[in-house]
C-alpha cells in the first residue's frame, strides 16, 4: 500500500481527484471551483393558447367565455352546468324542456307543443308552440308557425319563407327576406329587404325598407323597457 509520502517521493505516480459526474469536480486547469452538472438552466414554460368563444349562460344570463371544443362547461358566475349539445327535434320527441348553449333545429312537418327551449341559435320550419328563447339568431324558414313567448337576439326570415308568429316576437334586430305575419318588437332596428314583407304591427326604433319590400300594418312607438 502506497501512502502519501511514497506517492510524493515517486515522480512517476500522481494522485488524481475523484470525479463524480453531475456532482462535483475540479477544472482541468486546477482549482476548487464547484461544477454541478445536474443543474439545468430554468426553462420558460409556454402555455398553449386555447381558443374560446363567448356564450350567454341560460341560467343567470351573464356572458362568459368557454373553450370552443368543450362538450360541457360551468358558468363562472352562477356555477350552473352548461350543456353544449346541438339538437334536432323530431316528431314525437320527448325533449320538450331543452337547455343548451348549442343550436336547436326544428325541421319542416314537425308539430310540437308545450315546448320550453333556451338555446344559442334556432332554426325553425315546423309548427311549434311554447316558450322559445334564442340568445343568438332565430331563423324562420318554409311554412314556420310559432306560437307563445318568443324571444331572440336576432330574427331572420329566409327568402321564400311564409312564417307566422303569434302573438308576436321580441328581438334586438330583425332581418326579413321572406314574408312574416305577426307583431314584431325590435329594440334596435328592422330591415325589410326587397323580397321581404311584414304583415302586422311593427314596433322598432329604426325601420329600413328596401325598394320592393313591404310593411302592411301600423308602426307603433317602441317601448325600450319591453
Amino acid at each position: 500500500m502506497i501512502d502519501d509520502r511514497q506517492a510524493s517521493a515517486d515522480p512517476g505516480y500522481a494522485t488524481r481527484p475523484l470525479e463524480a459526474p453531475g456532482v462535483s469536480g475540479y477544472l482541468p486547469q486546477g482549482g476548487h471551483r464547484r461544477r454541478d452538472l445536474l443543474a439545468r438552466p430554468p426553462q420558460r414554460i409556454q402555455r398553449a393558447v386555447v381558443p374560446t368563444r363567448e356564450v350567454v349562460c341560460y341560467e343567470c344570463g351573464k356572458v362568459c367565455r368557454i373553450p370552443v371544443s368543450a362538450l360541457s362547461a360551468t358558468c363562472p358566475h352562477c356555477f350552473a352546468h352548461l350543456n353544449m349539445d346541438n339538437m334536432t327535434l323530431k316528431p314525437g320527441t320527448r325533449h320538450l324542456h331543452v337547455r343548451t348553449l348549442g343550436d336547436v333545429k326544428i325541421p319542416a312537418h314537425v308539430e310540437l307543443s308545450q315546448l320550453d327551449i333556451v338555446c344559442r341559435h334556432m332554426q325553425a320550419a315546423g309548427r311549434i308552440s311554447g316558450t322559445l328563447r334564442a340568445t343568438g339568431t332565430l331563423t324562420l324558414a318554409g311554412e314556420a308557425s310559432l306560437t307563445g313567448k318568443l324571444i331572440a337576439d336576432t330574427l331572420v326570415v329566409q327568402r321564400g319563407a311564409h312564417a307566422h308568429v303569434s302573438p308576436g316576437i321580441s328581438v334586438n334586430q330583425a332581418e326579413l327576406r321572406g314574408t312574416l305575419r305577426g307583431r314584431v318588437h325590435a329594440r334596435g332596428g328592422a330591415h325589410i329587404y326587397a323580397s321581404g314583407k311584414l304583415i302586422g304591427p311593427c314596433s322598432v326604433a329604426l325601420l329600413q325598407i328596401d325598394p320592393g319590400g313591404q310593411h302592411i300594418g301600423p308602426r307603433e312607438t317602441p317601448d325600450i323597457s319591453a
